[in-house]
């Protein structure tokens, strides 16, 4: 396998169906040690047991547990060589609306403790690696009530560039994906409504809506320092095309 004595360290992993368990389930497949991360410590044991990996807690808005976390790994599996981030939350408000309360935990989440992943990634990996960030097609299409959650993800997909640059000659790659809309556990309350697949498919040019394997098989090729060694500061869009905003047909 090609990612045997690699060790991932994946945060947002603590759901039941979202990126993160699909993401640490695909690159334990493919031989690595997985260290899965979240802020609830009881599903993350459960996936930990699952792909014979480890389980630590983190709240990535906390500077303090995002340093532990990597320093924990690094510890318990002699190395970092792989870290993404699939930490995030959807607080949907018009900008009518808004206030600093509503704001802050948005930020916080999706761009600080987006940076500082990145950031904490980086000091722990001796030999290069790749650091993965979950964006969202909402940074590249505008909609109503996203004014914050897509600023966040538009942010941190900038920053990944920057990263790109700054670390790049330690040989660490930083890459975001850039999701459409698939049904995860953030999501799952839209898809309640039946009408969901009907409204987004005709805007899909290949007329399906994404799952999360389509996200995890794009973690795992950015993952692989074999298959994508020379790819850094990007930003791929796993949207079936949406994010092309295609004129009416």
């Amino acid at each position: 396998m090609s990612l045997e004595h690699k060790t991932a360290v994946v945060i947002g992993a603590s759901g039941t169906d979202n990126f993160g368990v699909a993401i640490a389930r695909k690159l334990a497949a493919n031989g690595c040690t997985v260290v899965v991360s979240g802020r609830r410590i009881e599903p993350l044991r459960k996936l930990a047991g699952e792909l014979e990996g480890v389980a630590v807690a983190c709240d990535i808005s906390d500077e303090a547990q995002v340093k532990a976390l990597f320093e924990t790994a690094h510890t318990e599996t002699g190395s970092v060589d792989i870290a993404v981030n699939c930490a995030g939350g959807l607080a949907a408000a018009p900008i009518s609306m808004l206030t600093t309360e509503l704001i802050q935990p948005t930020l916080d989440v999706s761009f600080t403790g987006a940076l500082l992943f990145m950031r904490y990634a980086a000091e722990h990996m001796d030999t290069g690696g790749s650091v993965i960030t979950i964006s969202s097609l909402t940074a590249r299409l505008p909609g109503p009530a996203l004014a914050v959650y897509a600023a966040a993800r538009s942010g941190i997909d900038f920053a990944i560039r920057i990263a790109a640059v700054e670390y790049g000659a330690q040989n660490i790659r930083f890459n975001s994906i850039a999701a459409g809309l698939i049904h995860t556990d953030m999501t799952d309350a839209m898809f309640q409504d039946d009408s969901t697949n009907q409204r987004f498919i005709p805007h899909i040019p290949l007329a399906r809506m994404g799952n999360t394997n389509d996200i995890a098989e794009t973690a795992l090729w950015l993952a692989d320092d074999e298959k994508s060694p020379f790819i850094t500061g990007q930003l791929i869009d796993v949207s079936g095309g949406q994010h092309m905003g295609r004129l009416p047909q």
